[in-house]
């Protein structure tokens, strides 16, 4: 999930804030990898680089114990 916020500029808006939520079921993966895996993702993400000029982009990534 991706909530934006957006922000009035001028005549516009813009978002300023992107926090991106996920849980996934991964056998045979711990927390560490896990959460390092995420990251990494979230950095090469061509969507992540598209966005870059947003000032505050998160990840809340959660490893679910299935």
């Amino acid at each position: 999930r991706a909530t934006v916020r957006l922000v009035s500029e001028g005549e516009g808006f813009t978002i300023d804030r992107i926090v991106l939520q996920m849980q996934a079921v991964v056998p045979g993966l711990d927390e560490t990898q896990f959460a390092m895996i995420a990251q990494t993702a979230k950095t090469s993400c061509p969507l992540s680089k598209a966005l870059a000029s947003v000032s505050d982009i998160t990840l809340e990534a959660k490893l679910v114990q299935g």
